[in-house]
């Protein structure tokens, strides 16, 4: 049986899975086989997060998610389009996976989360072990999900992905991004901008002012939010590192402990 304190926490970034600025929504499946075929040799099991990309974001956009003013009924009428975009986007993920020997389960956290002024409150987390000690790995994603303020909130993967760091004491995520890591200056503007290799309680702040949301449709925050939210998970002795998940053999080389171009965010 396998330790849930073995696994590793592999973020699939919404950019790379995604088309994000193709209406409707769309998955790149082309990106998924690959990260499937380089996903083989895994030997530890994985909890694999997707971002929502084009399947979450557009839809969530549309019914005002990320805008404090949006009543509650709007917020509420958008969960039948937001689930069903990222059920979709889910289960051709677990079926690429399974299809390349994978052995996968998709656990959606809408079936089981709650959420207050979009904070988490209840996400049990007794299914995720057992489904790591039987062998299998697991498919979870960014969410929407019931909030006893807001009435529904999203629930992005890079707080679920701290969330279950913390819970069951993982030491090691990987967030894959259409970027080589958190870098000095918007790379799609600058293409000599630099990657900043390391981020530390010493120049988190220097560096949470450099960055903010994604160019693209994004309702969870952007980079500046992936580090806020592993920072919350701060004295565990966690790494995580980001890279770019858009070449490949960049996430192989990382399974193997051999160094790439990233930012490695040291807690």
């Amino acid at each position: 049986m396998s330790d849930p304190r073995d696994t590793i926490l592999l973020k699939l970034g919404g950019s790379v899975i995604t088309y994000k600025s193709e209406t409707p929504p769309k998955v790149n499946t082309n990106a998924v086989q690959r990260i499937a075929n380089e996903l083989q040799g895994i030997t530890e099991p994985a909890i694999i997060v997707l971002g929502g990309g084009a399947h979450g974001h557009q839809a969530a956009s549309s019914f005002g998610y990320g805008n404090p003013e949006t009543p509650p009924r709007r917020l509420l009428l958008g969960i039948p389009k937001i689930r069903h975009n990222m059920n979709e986007l889910a289960s051709t993920v677990e079926s690429i996976m399974n299809n390349n020997g994978i052995s996968s389960v998709v656990i959606s956290p809408f079936m089981f989360s709650l959420l207050d002024s979009g904070r988490i409150i209840s996400f049990p987390y007794d299914i995720i072990s057992k489904t790591i000690e039987a062998g299998h790995n697991i498919i979870t994603h960014g969410d929407v999900c019931y909030d006893t303020r807001f009435g529904a909130s999203i629930l992005s993967g890079d707080t679920i992905m701290t969330y279950l760091a913390r819970k069951l004491q993982i030491k090691k995520i990987l967030i894959g991004t259409d970027v080589d890591g958190v870098l000095d200056e918007d790379p799609k503007k600058n293409p000599q901008a630099k990657i900043i290799p390391i981020i530390s309680k010493s120049n988190k702040e220097s560096v949470l002012s450099m960055t903010g949301p994604s160019g693209s449709t994004d309702v969870t925050g952007g980079m500046a939010k992936k580090i806020g939210d592993i920072f919350l998970i701060a004295g565990s002795g966690i790494e995580a590192t980001i890279f770019n998940l858009t070449i490949p053999n960049r996430l192989t080389d990382l399974l193997c402990g051999r160094q790439i171009p990233c930012t490695k965010i040291i807690v």
